[in-house]
C-alpha cells in the first residue's frame, strides 16, 4: 500500500493521498419509492443529494466554490468516521457501514473527508435502536415509507410506539427485501453485526 502524508498548516489535519482506499463508518438516509424500488443513498444533510449506484460519489464544496474539496480550510469532502459510535448522535440514519474513502484525504480528529468514496458494506438499522443499544442493536423488522420518499427501517417495537402516537409510516415494506434490494443497487456486501 503506498500512502503519502503532508503535515498541514490547519490545525493538525493530515493530508493523505494513496493507491488504497481508506475504509470509515459512515450513515446514510435512505430514498425510495413507496413499493422499495429506486432505493438510494443520501448524506443525511437534508440538501444533499443521494449517492447515484455503482459510481463513485465525489466531493464539492457547498459552502465555497472556488476550491476543490477536500480543502484543509473547509468542513467539506465526503464524511468517514473512525468509531462507528460517533454515528450515534447522527440526525436520522437509516443504513450503517463502511465506505471507501480515496484521492485526497483529509484526516481528523473525528474521522476523514475525502474527495471520492463509495460504499463498501452496509446493514439498515433502526434509528432508536441504534441511538439506544449502538450498532449491536437487532436488525429492524420493517422500512416504513414515508412522504417524499423517505424511507425509515424500524422495529417492531418502535412501530408499535409510532403507531400510538399517530405517527406511523403511510405503507410498511419487509425490511429483509429492502435490504437486499439496496445491496444489490449498489453491489456491495452485508455488514455483519
Amino acid at each position: 500500500m503506498s500512502r503519502t502524508s503532508t503535515a498541514s498548516p490547519a490545525g493538525g489535519l493530515e493530508l493523505t493521498t494513496g493507491a488504497e482506499p481508506i475504509l470509515a463508518w459512515r450513515a446514510w438516509a435512505l430514498t425510495g419509492t413507496r413499493d422499495g424500488d429506486d432505493l438510494m443513498l443520501r448524506p443525511v444533510a437534508r440538501r444533499s443529494r443521494p449517492w447515484k449506484p455503482r459510481q463513485p460519489a465525489e466531493a464539492a464544496c457547498t459552502l465555497v466554490r472556488f476550491h476543490r474539496a477536500p480543502h484543509a480550510g473547509c468542513t467539506c469532502g465526503l464524511h468517514g468516521t473512525h468509531a462507528v459510535e460517533i454515528l450515534r448522535k447522527t440526525k436520522c440514519p437509516a443504513v450503517l457501514g463502511r465506505v471507501a474513502l480515496w484521492g485526497t484525504v483529509i484526516e481528523h480528529e473525528y474521522g476523514y473527508r475525502a474527495r471520492f468514496a463509495y460504499p463498501q458494506r452496509t446493514r439498515l438499522i433502526c434509528q432508536f435502536c441504534f441511538w439506544m443499544a449502538g450498532p449491536y442493536a437487532a436488525a429492524p423488522e420493517h422500512v416504513g415509507w414515508f412522504p417524499k420518499d423517505e424511507l425509515m427501517p424500524i422495529c417492531d417495537e418502535h412501530l408499535e410506539t409510532a403507531s400510538r402516537y399517530g405517527l406511523a409510516p403511510r405503507h410498511v415494506l419487509p425490511a429483509e427485501a429492502v435490504d437486499q434490494r439496496l445491496r444489490e443497487t449498489y453491489a456491495v456486501d452485508a455488514l455483519a453485526v
